[in-house]
């Protein structure tokens, strides 16, 4: 699942990173060859990629790594190509939501008797384990993840004279009403920004009140985006959306960042690299917005409390067809240990893979509030088809018909739950 965006310096300009053989110390391994490694373009600092290289270097001298950074529009394309074939990549970095697709396939690697050997692993981030984990059996290494809270204007909210964060969703409601009566005059303004096609971020509104996408029983699933607690959700996310935006409500969250840098849009759900992308001006941003900008988490009809978020990210899996297996789990080792999850964590601006490194950020009054909303995070339904489910578009379909009215509230979120379950039971 994507969860960053193309900012990290240098690593972004290319194409292909090569370190070849050598080392900074003499070593008695005398393996040799080419490992490939695929990453996400913006997925780990330049930096980070070097120093792993390089420890890694210091101990296979002989083997050069291969590190090409791949595209979040192309992947899944490419990954069933490279699978296919005889040649694929040794290790490659897969969206969380992916795994399961290629672990069932048989692409990837059987990792399960090798947890022990990966540090920290008894305290991997529990969504990305269980991402990794299908049949039982572990087919991946965790990464990274990213979680989403709201990002508001404090100068907007200061011009309205609202000087408290709302902590439930009545309280969302109300400051966001006093915001949208100060700015009356600006028919473009939007005291909460929400593109229809939000699926992400609206999946906080369904699981606060009890919903869910669909439940397994029996080796079957069953939708539940038309249960009582996911029309709650709806109900509540459908009242802020019709009071409080005036973003496409057939659009998507692709240029929220850049919008949100105008002015005229006091809070967004966002993740917590997007900071970044509002504040680069070459990305469209504005760097004058520095001090400007609040985080707060994505609250709970519960007063007090905060939803549970959708916690994206990406693992690190090794294909099964791989013949330098033992390589790629070495590789894969330094990139998931603590040494370069702490530079992830500090340098990158993302949730480190363990909950032993959490905190890394909690000085950062924007950073550290997305690391802690991933402590109560879910994960969609872990199936070898539910990329299938995102393929199809059927939640960000149903949030347009419910948002545009052009079909009726019940009709959507039926015809989605009844998908939702074809394609999950689908048979490959």
């Amino acid at each position: 699942m994507r969860v960053r965006s193309s900012l990290v310096p240098a690593a972004l300009a290319l194409m292909a990173l090569v370190v070849g053989a050598c080392s900074s110390g003499s070593t008695t391994n005398n393996e040799s060859g080419t490992l490939t490694v695929w990453l996400m373009d913006g997925s780990a600092p330049d930096s980070v990629v070097q120093g792993v290289n390089k420890d890694f270097n210091a101990k296979y001298p002989n083997v050069t790594v291969k590190v090409e950074l791949q595209k979040w529009g192309e992947i899944g394309t490419k990954l069933d190509t490279a699978f296919a074939g005889s040649t694929p990549p040794d290790v490659v970095e897969l969206g969380n939501t992916l795994v399961a697709k290629y672990a069932a396939a048989g692409a990837l690697a059987d990792e399960t008797s090798k947890k022990s050997s990966y540090e920290n692993s008894s305290s991997w981030l529990q969504s990305l384990t269980d991402s990794c984990t299908v049949g039982g059996k572990l087919y991946c290494i965790p990464y990274y993840a990213g979680s989403r809270a709201i990002i508001y204007r404090k100068d907007i909210f200061a011009k309205a004279s609202v000087t408290q964060l709302p902590d439930s969703l009545d309280g969302l409601l109300s400051v966001g009403q006093k915001l949208m009566e100060a700015n009356r005059l600006d028919s473009g303004f939007s005291a909460f920004y929400f593109p229809g096609k939000y699926w992400y971020a609206a999946l906080p509104f369904i699981w606060d009140f009890g919903g869910d996408i669909a439940t397994q029983s029996g080796g079957q699933w069953k939708g539940q985006l038309d249960s009582s607690g996911s029309q709650a959700g709806l109900l509540a996310l459908n009242g802020l959306v019709s009071k409080l935006s005036r973003a496409d409500r057939q659009g998507d969250e692709a240029k929220q960042d850049q919008a949100f840098a105008q002015g005229r849009i006091a809070m967004i759900v966002a993740n917590g690299w997007e900071i970044g992308v509002i504040l680069d001006a070459k990305s469209g941003g504005d760097p004058s917005l520095k001090d400007k900008l609040g985080v707060f988490p994505i609250p709970s009809h519960n007063p007090g409390q905060s939803a549970p978020v959708f916690l994206g990210g990406s693992d690190l899996g090794i294909a099964a067809k791989s013949k330098n297996q033992g390589l790629a789990n070495d590789w894969v080792r330094l990139l998931a240990g603590a040494k370069y999850q702490n530079q992830m964590a500090t340098v990158g601006k993302v949730i480190p893979n363990t909950t032993t490194l959490l905190g890394l950020n909690d000085s950062d009054p924007l950073i550290g509030t997305f690391a802690r909303a991933a402590k109560n995070s879910r994960f969609v339904p872990n199936s070898p088809n539910w990329a299938n489910v995102e393929a199809s578009n059927v939640i960000p379909d149903m949030l347009v018909n419910v948002f545009t009215g052009r079909v009726s509230f019940n009709d959507a979120i039926r015809t989605a739950s009844d998908k939702v379950a074809q394609i999950l039971n689908a048979k490959s």
